[in-house]
């Protein structure tokens, strides 16, 4: 079969096709009878007014409802209907209960520790208040017997992961986006099977979207077979429910409650450069041992619990392990349940705080205007700004809008630099060698809105020197963008750049 009978075949296409049919029944009907029936048009102009209406008076992002103002407005009949279809950003009732349900299950699990957070208020009040608005939004907590490494390229994790692996005793934990046959996952797979028949408890989680082409449809069937407990996120289906939009993007690996392992890499080889897609594939990782992985397991738990409706048995995988202190440390998540857009809003308090720089990794740059104005600024009051972002992209409609983003940046001070060797997919901030996050969220809306994301904070933490270093070898082979990139564009790629900065919040 060639390569367009396996595209038109997949799981993704057809699905996809049984949707877009879906959505052609309900709105080319109401668009024919609209057409030849005059009250019929007039009342949806009048339910398009309402709707636009009630987009504006909407707790949104204003990209997000510049960009739905548009369709419902020139298109008074599909427009709202889709809209009323994908337009609204929360998750619905069913899967808000269930989230809620999840994350309560856990609230007695992970408490505050006000004597750490007292001492970090002693070394720095604006670090202090970083802190706080991630603990108190994220209900996580702050460590300090937690040691920390910063992990680059994907092959040094693949190795330390193949490691701990080896060692566990009690349980693995694995969750992620992505999940794709070839030396990586079979090498992993090979310790897996062999701790499971040993009697050690190994759960596996993965998001149906990121393995959709990857793995089969009966895969957690393989996996039960060896003792492998599966669990598949969100299963694409031929449904309208909005919270098909919402994808697990999250990376975690757990051994035993004492190591942990999240950041940017999936398990598939082109994250450890076996295989080569867009050039040298550039990732990172931050490894835990010590305290601060309680929280991390409590997080797995929580979307286990979500994913499958299971109640689980916290305190029975929560290990007391401390660690030699090194710097402070807080695991958190970020859930479309909870709208205070927590990874935003933490890499904002940490460019609002830098003294001196601001370094940031992202495969997409793809920004609203709060989180632009903040670079603006920072940039502006002469903090050093950096961005790398890739050369080579894995999707060509998102490097332009990533490349839309561009010119006002650059035009206020912004460095933004192109990652020469191939693609970055590092996802981190760094600021006066002091503080960073590291983690799976990236700097667009798909990561700040709908995705389920994780990251680590940490402050005086060796991982973030190490991060820095990473940064600023990356730096090295990367290539500062200039003014001319934007000489000699067409009109027509000008106004193609200008109409996706419109409408990326939908895409």
């Amino acid at each position: 079969m060639g390569k367009l009978g396996k595209i038109l075949s997949s799981r993704l296409f057809v699905v996809s096709i049984l949707i877009f049919i879906q959505i052609c029944a309900i709105v080319l009907p109401m668009m024919f009878l609209s057409t030849f029936f005059v009250p019929l048009f007039l009342i949806f102009e009048f339910i398009s007014l309402i709707i636009a209406v009630n987009i504006v008076n909407r707790n949104n992002n204003p990209e997000f409802k510049i960009a739905w103002l548009i369709p419902v407005l020139c298109f008074p009949v599909s427009g709202p209907l889709l809209y009323l279809m994908f337009g609204r950003t929360h998750l619905n009732k069913k899967n808000t209960a269930k989230l809620k349900h999840a994350v309560d299950s856990s609230k007695d699990m992970i408490k505050p520790d006000t004597e750490l957070l007292c001492r970090l208020s002693g070394e720095n009040a604006h670090i202090r208040r970083e802190a706080d608005y991630i603990i108190e939004n994220s209900r996580s907590n702050i460590y300090a017997n937690t040691q920390t490494e910063f992990l680059n390229p994907g092959s040094l994790f693949f190795g330390e992961l193949l490691k701990e692996l080896s060692k566990a005793e009690k349980y693995i934990f694995l969750e992620y986006f992505i999940i794709g046959d070839g030396e990586m996952w079979q090498k992993t797979f090979d310790i897996l099977k062999e701790k499971a028949e040993n009697g050690v408890e190994v759960r596996l989680m993965y998001d149906d979207i990121g393995t959709i082409n990857l793995l089969p449809v009966n895969f957690p069937d393989m996996m039960k077979k060896f003792g492998i407990e599966t669990v598949v996120f969100n299963p694409y289906k031929p449904s309208l429910d909005r919270f098909m939009n919402y994808r697990d993007h999250r990376k975690f690996a757990i051994i035993d409650g004492k190591v942990a392992f999240t950041g940017g890499i999936n398990i598939a080889d082109e994250y450890i450069n076996r295989k080569e897609r867009f050039g040298f594939w550039e990732d990172s990782c931050v490894r835990l041992d010590g305290d601060a992985v309680k929280k991390v397991v409590v997080l797995y738990l929580e979307m286990w619990s979500f994913a499958t409706g299971i109640a689980q048995d916290y305190n029975k995988y929560l290990t007391e392990y401390k660690a030699k202190p090194d710097g402070y440390v807080i695991p958190f998540s970020d859930e479309p349940l909870f709208r205070g857009l927590i990874h935003e809003n933490a890499y904002i308090n940490i460019i609002n705080d830098a003294k001196k720089y601001v370094y940031i990794c992202t495969p997409y740059l793809i920004l609203d205007d709060v989180m632009e104005s903040s670079l603006i600024r920072a940039a502006n009051s002469g903090i050093d700004v950096k961005i790398i972002t890739p050369h080579h992209p894995d999707k060509k409609t998102v490097f332009e809008m990533t490349q839309a983003n561009y010119e006002r940046l650059m035009n206020n001070g912004v460095k933004i630099y192109e990652f020469i060797p191939g693609f970055i997919h590092t996802k981190m901030i760094i600021s006066d060698d002091s503080t960073a996050i590291v983690g799976t969220c990236n700097f667009d809306y798909r990561s700040f809105y709908l995705h389920f994301e994780n990251g680590v904070w940490m402050y005086k933490s060796r991982a973030v020197t190490q991060a820095r270093d990473s940064f600023l070898n990356s730096l090295s082979v990367s290539e500062q963008v200039s003014d001319k990139i934007f000489e000699g564009l067409s009109f027509s790629r000008r106004l193609l750049r200008s109409l996706l900065k419109v409408l990326a919040p939908l895409l």
